[in-house]
């Protein structure tokens, strides 16, 4: 061990005749450890809650959609199976989605309604595995479905309603629609639900006809995101190609990639394989409001908690200084013996480097074990009010390497000017006024 090594490391623990610097040094240690690990874990917890998000949204919406610019789609079949052999594409199906007016008890709200293949389109939305009431095969066919056989027989009230609301006076198609707008109308499986749009009717002698037709709720989904269960209803394909006359044309086909993250480079692939016009957006494009503002709000967290490293290293700063005032005697007898103002320099700056090093280590070791107590943790609120009843959290090396480096950086910075304090102290004249 070097002789600079050696009396710094003596300095870090001293004698009984200065132990409160020992004691500003383990405050300085706690303080570098706090704000690692309250790093560590707020930027996990972020991680978790914006992957969480992310898989939400991506799961109602496609990674990739491609559009003809032709207003017939009818090709979509072929286009489909060109698009299914492209390496990392896992999932194509076909879509039919339209802005649409819902419409109960003379109460009305905005809605998306999404036409999909059920025979394609798990391999590309979550949407068939976020059903908790009713099932597909009761949007396929309402009138065969047990649970609304059940609803309507138990009550014959409903039987009445339908009389009064069957504005098609035959049978109604089934539909899918989110828990919010559940609550939002009071609606269960079996009631019906009248979708407008506002230009399907055609035209007019006054301008567009809007068309009104009454769908069976045959089923409700959960997807997690307050945005989609309240504005966001399914039904078949063939039933929204029918409620807006599309006959055999679709309006997209949704893609699902293997790895979310290489979008662009699918991309490329798509628009080398495609044969015609296309247009074609990807994830990003469609959400890069949401995500961009999730990314600006963890870097201001990222900033915000740095500053309690920042305010850590402020604290090694005065405890160096104020361990050289103490140990002005003693740096004036290393200059007199031959110690160069570099080696003298060395010997805080190895005591400001442990001193950080210690810190940001078991700040990393207090982040991992925060971390994992929080992950899953149980909340005590209401899931249908803030849709989240457990603490998810994703940990990655790149947070712990950023924060690790982060700390050590700022600790380094820090210990330079008691370290040239100190190596300008001059020997004469400390050890006159001793």
């Amino acid at each position: 061990m070097k002789t600079e090594s050696f009396i710094g490391f003596r300095y870090l623990w001293n004698t009984r005749r200065t132990r409160f610097l020992s004691v500003i040094t383990i405050i300085c240690v706690l303080g570098i450890a706090i704000g690692v690990s309250a790093l560590i874990i707020v930027q996990s917890v972020m991680d978790g809650l914006q992957n969480r998000m992310k898989m939400t949204i991506l799961g109602a919406r496609t990674h990739i959609t491609v559009q003809s610019e032709e207003e017939d789609f009818s090709n979509h079949l072929e286009v489909a199976e060109s698009l299914r052999k492209i390496k990392g594409i896992k999932g194509v199906t076909p879509l039919v989605k339209r802005e649409v007016i819902i419409s109960s008890d003379n109460e009305m709200t905005g809605a998306v309604l999404n036409g999909v293949d059920f025979r394609t389109a798990d391999s590309v939305l979550l949407f068939p595995g976020q059903i908790q009431k009713g099932s597909i095969g009761c949007i396929k066919d309402p009138e065969t479905c047990p649970e609304i056989i059940k609803r309507l027989s138990t009550n014959p009230m409903n039987l009445f309603k339908d009389g009064m609301n069957d504005v098609n006076k035959g049978k109604l198609k089934g539909i899918a629609i989110g828990s919010e707008l559940s609550n939002y109308f009071g609606l269960e499986i079996g009631d019906v639900l009248k979708i407008i749009s506002p230009v399907g009717g055609g035209m007019g002698p006054g301008g567009p006809v809007p068309l009104i037709r009454t769908f069976r709720i045959s089923a409700i989904f959960f997807s997690g995101l307050y945005e989609y269960d309240l504005g966001y209803i399914y039904t078949t394909l063939e039933n929204a190609q029918d409620f807006f006359s599309t006959e055999n044309s679709v309006d997209k086909l949704g893609i699902r990639l293997e790895n979310v993250y290489q979008v662009e480079e699918a991309e490329k692939l798509i628009k080398n394989a495609l044969v015609g016009k296309f247009w074609i957006t990807n994830w990003k494009e469609m959400n890069r409001q949401l995500f961009g503002a999730l990314k600006m709000e963890k870097v201001v967290w990222f900033l915000i908690l740095g500053f309690i490293v920042l305010i850590a290293a402020f604290n090694i700063i005065s405890a160096l200084i104020m361990m050289v005032m103490g140990k002005r005697d003693e740096i004036a007898i290393m200059r007199a013996i031959g110690f160069s103002s570099r080696s003298v320099m060395k010997i805080f700056m190895i005591d400001g480097f442990v001193i950080g090093m210690t810190g940001t280590f078991l700040g990393m070791i207090f982040g991992y074990a925060g971390s994992v107590f929080l992950n899953g943790l149980k909340l005590g609120v209401a899931k249908d009010v803030y849709y989240i009843d457990r603490i998810p959290v994703d940990m990655s090396v790149s947070t712990f390497v950023i924060a690790g480096l982060g700390s050590m950086v700022i600790t380094l910075i820090a210990t330079i000017y008691p370290g040239r304090k100190a190596a300008g102290l001059k020997p004469a004249e400390a050890l006159r006024h001793d």
